[in-house]
């Protein structure tokens, strides 16, 4: 049996693996240069290795999924610390009883108390929550928190009202009862030591897969009446498809909305860099939604003299030259997709994971999650002799 993945990524590259270790004969295509898709790292001209799209960190509650990587690469344990710029002052994230008593100092105590008689046995409540709650009390604490950063992140983010997003955007931010130094509170917290690049060498390095950048599936393949129709003399028993559905379907429905990104990337001494690998700007008087120091990544050395810091400028997609990074979920968009999600659904042979291919923001660990999930359908829904 024969599988072609259209997208070398966290998705496409787990899905490709698995089904390699199935029997199958794979070809993984990439309309890039490079495997890895997003979490694609490299080392810059002074040696510094940064994420050339932005940072990526792997942590995970999921230990199907830390068991299936852990293989590929040598580990060495990673959490960090990130913080937000409100107001003029650097302030830990995610939201913690200190970000509370010094964003809303006369009440901060008394806020914590009700947060923890309203959310007993809770280590965590969101924003939205918050806006919710029958106390006042937690409501204004939850207008605070909105206000100052989730209205003005989300419109500097999205480009649009926080009223025209769904809910699950705008107030989704965590805010915690107990102060904590981590980010992220999942139980495997680890980053691959030679970087992500050779990580997905790594796992796409298994004789059944065959590996092909710079390679569009429009030069390959294309959907018609229903069914894939093949523009070479290869052809394959099944087709795993990480990318766009709207331009999978030539865009019939309409044009789903991404926000793509630009990067402004900047040297500094060290002694300049900021004090943590990543701050968040919410503010609209700074042009960046998020800046990043690379020299706090694993793999770079400690006690570099200079460090690479990029900023990230959200905007609008005004090419084909703009790399599609976030969507934007909107009543209508969730709609649109849902059109093309069903013609997907009707095409024999055909299936759709990942970011892209369902529309939604996904962590590593849930790209890696879906497409060993994607492999094992394949392999019973097409597999000649499945296990």
């Amino acid at each position: 049996m024969r599988a072609l993945i259209v997208g070398a990524g966290c998705c496409g590259a787990s899905a490709a693996r698995r089904l390699a270790e199935y029997g199958w004969q794979v070809t993984v295509i990439d309309r890039r240069g490079h495997i890895g898709g997003n979490a694609f790292d490299r080392r810059e001209a002074h040696g510094i290795l940064y994420h050339v799209y932005g940072p990526h960190a792997f942590f995970t509650d999921q230990e199907r999924v830390w068991s299936f990587l852990f293989p590929f690469a040598h580990w060495t344990p990673f959490r960090c610390g990130l913080r937000v710029w409100i107001e003029g002052d650097s302030l830990p994230m995610p939201f913690q009883p200190e970000t509370l008593r010094r964003l809303i100092p006369e009440e901060g105590d008394a806020v914590l108390s009700a947060l923890r008689q309203a959310f007993p046995n809770r280590d965590r409540v969101t924003v939205l929550e918050l806006l919710n709650a029958a106390d006042p009390l937690l409501r204004q604490a939850g207008r605070r928190l909105y206000d100052c950063d989730c209205a003005p992140y989300n419109r500097k983010q999205w480009g649009l009202r926080p009223e025209e997003l769904s809910p699950e955007v705008t107030a989704r931010a965590p805010v915690y009862l107990g102060n904590r130094r981590d980010f992220r509170p999942e139980r495997f917290q680890f980053m691959p030591e030679e970087g992500f690049s050779a990580l997905f060498q790594s796992i796409l390095a298994h004789p059944a897969i065959e590996v092909l950048t710079n390679t569009d599936a429009s030069a390959l393949m294309e959907v018609a009446d229903g069914h894939i129709v093949w523009k070479t003399r290869r052809m394959w028993d099944a087709v795993l498809y990480t990318g766009r559905l709207d331009e999978l379907f030539s865009c019939r429905e309409g044009v789903l909305p991404y926000r793509t990104l630009r990067f402004d990337l900047e040297y500094r001494k060290a002694g300049e860099g900021l004090p943590c690998l990543a701050m968040y700007y919410p503010g609209l008087d700074i042009p960046w939604t998020r800046r990043t120091d690379y020299r706090y990544l694993p793999g770079n050395p400690p006690g570099l003299d200079k460090t690479l810091l990029a900023g990230e400028r959200p905007g609008p997609m005004e090419g084909p030259q703009d790399e599609p990074y976030y969507v934007v979920l909107t009543e209508k968009s969730k709609a649109l997709y849902q059109s093309y999600r069903d013609l997907l659904n009707r095409v024999p042979h055909l299936y759709g994971a990942g970011r892209l291919a369902e529309f939604r923001c996904y962590n590593m660990d849930e790209a890696v999650g879906r497409g060993l999930d994607a492999a094992d359908e394949i392999h019973r829904r097409e597999g000649r002799n499945p296990q």
